[in-house]
């Protein structure tokens, strides 16, 4: 199941947790103690604020089980015998207003995953789909994405670094989901329904929609996925679709800056830039 773990999680998961445990090291003895008192009265009310959505998930969502929803079960049965996960999370679905989502989440010891019932609904003919949004959820709980969050939480909010683990942790959930699916086009198509919306991506080209990762590597739009905690939808199909190929490079400031040295003299700046 290692193939599932997406290649720069790993480097960029130990640098994330050993750096956040050294500045928390580093703040608590500069303050003499006080950034200890301060991280503890934050687990505090981190407990209390997320019991709210843990109760409100159990009190409003409708929770899967043999009986209920017996057909979602059991995939989220087949999807936890494919990834090896022995302890199921509880499961639930709940009004997404909208919303074409899921989540998981980690209350105490208890494990949870959220289906937006739109996803479901949007999904109805592509059971797929939904296998895919579940395993990509089932990804976060089995690589522990919820355990060492906060330990991780001062290296988080540095520039670039703390985007590209979030980035890596979707490229390992998304594969995550793939597993999940009869096909890696079933699964791109799950990714796409985020761009095309709930009816129209059943039209969509994936190939053309694949191939439109190209367009994403100008400047601007690098500088705007390097600053993100998602990758471009153009690009997470790419890497479900073409699992041993790279997608298109950016093109970061040194590009660009060897463009514009190559057109020095013209009045235009680089079209990638």
């Amino acid at each position: 199941m290692n193939d599932l773990v997406y290649p720069r999680e790993r480097v960029l998961g130990v640098f994330t947790l050993l750096f956040g445990l050294l500045i928390w090291l580093l703040l608590v003895v500069g303050t003499f103690g006080v950034a200890l008192a301060v991280l503890l009265l934050g687990l505090v009310v981190y407990l209390f604020v997320h019991s709210t959505l843990i109760a409100h998930v159990k009190g409003n969502g409708v929770a899967l089980s043999e009986s209920q929803f017996p057909d979602l079960h059991a995939q989220l049965v087949a999807c936890c015998e494919q990834l090896q996960m022995q302890d199921r999370p509880l499961a639930y679905v709940m009004n997404g207003n909208g919303g074409l989502n899921a989540f998981a989440t980690k209350f105490l010891r208890s494990q949870y995953l959220v289906l937006l019932s739109d996803v479901v609904d949007a999904m109805r003919h592509h059971p797929d789909g939904v296998r895919f949004y579940i395993g990509h959820e089932l990804g976060h709980l089995r690589m522990k994405h919820l355990s060492w969050r906060f330990l991780r939480w001062p290296v988080l909010w540095l520039p670039l670094v703390g985007a590209a683990y979030a980035r890596a942790r979707e490229s390992t959930c998304d594969r995550h989901g793939a597993a999940c699916s009869s096909s890696p086009e079933n699964a791109a198509r799950a990714i796409a329904a985020l761009a095309a919306g709930g009816r129209r991506w059943q039209q969509i080209d994936i190939t053309a929609f694949r191939e439109q990762a190209r367009q994403s590597t100008g400047f601007w739009m690098s500088f705007h996925e390097l600053t993100s905690p998602y990758p471009w939808l153009t690009k997470r199909v790419w890497r479900v679709v073409e699992r041993d190929t790279a997608p298109p490079s950016r093109n970061g400031p040194p590009t660009c800056w060897r463009r514009w040295c190559r057109m020095r003299g013209g009045s235009a700046a680089p079209s990638g830039c």
